[in-house]
């Protein structure tokens, strides 16, 4: 965990007013203790990224939150897709083929006769 004040040092494109705008739109969530501010890694990420998004590639402040919800939403179905692929990877050959081959199926738009 890192601190406000080494969060804006290590990004030097940062101001803590900005910061904190984001903080309050729930774009980012930082823990907090009675010293303030303290960032994890997914927090220092994510806080790159919005960055990135909001300095390098111009999007608005209005489109940050919808973005972002789309994002975590990716990442979200991931995670899920990464459980499914190592649930199936577990199952004996002739399970894994079967549901391999379905899942072909269904993807192709073809159903099962």
């Amino acid at each position: 965990m890192i601190s406000e004040s080494e969060l804006i040092a290590a990004i030097a494109r940062l101001e803590a007013r900005v910061l904190h705008e984001w903080i309050e739109m729930g774009l980012i969530s930082p823990h907090r203790d009675a010293a303030g501010y303290l960032f994890d890694d997914v927090d220092v990420a994510r806080v790159h990224l919005v960055c990135d998004l909001s300095f390098d590639m111009g999007v608005g402040e209005e489109s940050l939150p919808v973005i972002l919800h789309l994002i975590d939403q990716l990442h979200g179905t991931r995670h899920t897709l990464k459980a499914l692929t190592a649930a199936v990877a577990e199952q004996p050959d002739e399970i894994r083929v079967t549901i391999t081959t379905r899942a072909h199926h269904v993807l192709k738009g073809t159903r099962r006769e």
